[in-house]
């Protein structure tokens, strides 16, 4: 999991803030599977992710070929009002509930600075 370079975050109209991650899941299995993605540790927020038909959430399942890299850009959205300035750290979290395999990634979600 990565987070996007430039611009670290994005100031919505609204006041939340944006940020954006690339996140690759592997299948190296034989057959598909269903890998939840999830945020925890990160007050009020929510994710999206574009070409997924699923609401904005703290969890997603992500379906992934057999034998295949899935690569994701996932967006995490903070709500104005649970936002602290600078970094915070949180975990996206990747699970298949079929095998209980899962596995942790701790990320830096970014917001403007107060003066």
């Amino acid at each position: 999991m990565l987070h996007d370079r430039n611009p670290q975050f994005v100031l919505e109209s609204n006041g939340d803030i944006r940020n954006g991650y690339s996140v690759k899941i592997l299948n190296m299995i034989p057959e598909r599977r269903v890998i939840f993605l999830s945020i925890e540790g990160l007050p009020g927020a929510t994710m999206r992710i574009p070409g997924i038909d699923q609401p904005a959430g703290v969890s997603m399942a992500i379906p992934v070929d057999p034998d295949r890299l899935r690569e994701l850009r996932v967006n995490v959205h903070q709500p104005k009002q649970f936002v602290t300035p600078s970094t915070s750290t949180f975990r996206f979290i990747a699970e298949d509930k079929s095998s209980y395999e899962r596995d942790s990634y701790t990320a830096n979600f970014h917001a403007p600075e107060t003066k």
